[in-house]
């Protein structure tokens, strides 16, 4: 398989399980959301730093911390047959869904698949990177499309119903993982306000 569909389908599978994962674990489920300020992502990072006050940056170092204590935990419960099968589940009702919403976003990737495998196979790297460009768009509207899908109730629902699970997995593994998941999402409320 080339290199831009497995990117693509990594991609919604690893968005998919990142956000699920992350939501879990107390980050915004609108992580794919583009940031309020347009200018924001453009910044150098020290100069963000350097606008963002020190009880902030003592907050994103301290969820940061919590981050890579719950790293592993994660982890050990994501092995878990009854999440990893969840998860599975949501994967493919989530891009059934997409895929209802908007087939021609799908057919295009393809579209990108197969004149990226001539590209490659005619040595014309120039056209492979054009139509790797091409296909970022699509997948910026398959984000769109994933959040239209991601706000389904009957999706929410299972969503939640999969975080509850991860949650107590996680809780079994180590029973201070509830307290790290309360305190990060104390954490992402102060910085919502």
């Amino acid at each position: 398989m080339d290199e831009l569909m497995t990117k693509t389908k990594a991609w919604m599978a690893m968005a998919l399980v990142a956000s699920l994962v992350v939501a879990a674990c107390g980050e915004d489920n609108d992580m794919d959301q583009p940031p309020a300020d347009p200018g924001a992502e453009q910044m150098a990072p020290g100069a963000q730093q350097q606008e963002m006050d020190p009880e902030m940056m003592e907050m994103m170092a301290e969820m940061q911390e919590i981050q890579q204590r719950l790293a592993p935990i994660q982890q050990e419960a994501m092995e878990d047959e009854a999440l990893a099968s969840q998860v599975e589940d949501l994967q493919n009702r989530i891009e059934t869904a997409m895929r209802t919403e908007a087939p021609e976003l799908f057919e295009q990737m393809e579209q990108f698949e197969s004149e990226f495998m001539a590209a490659q196979e005619a040595g014309d790297q120039e056209r492979a990177q054009e139509i790797g460009m091409e296909a970022q768009q699509v997948e910026m509207e398959l984000q769109a499309v994933q959040q239209n899908v991601l706000a389904d109730p009957e999706i929410e629902e299972s969503i939640e119903a999969f975080e509850m699970a991860q949650r107590e997995r996680m809780m079994e593994i180590d029973p201070e993982a509830g307290e790290l998941i309360d305190r990060m999402q104390e954490i992402q409320a102060q910085f919502q306000m």
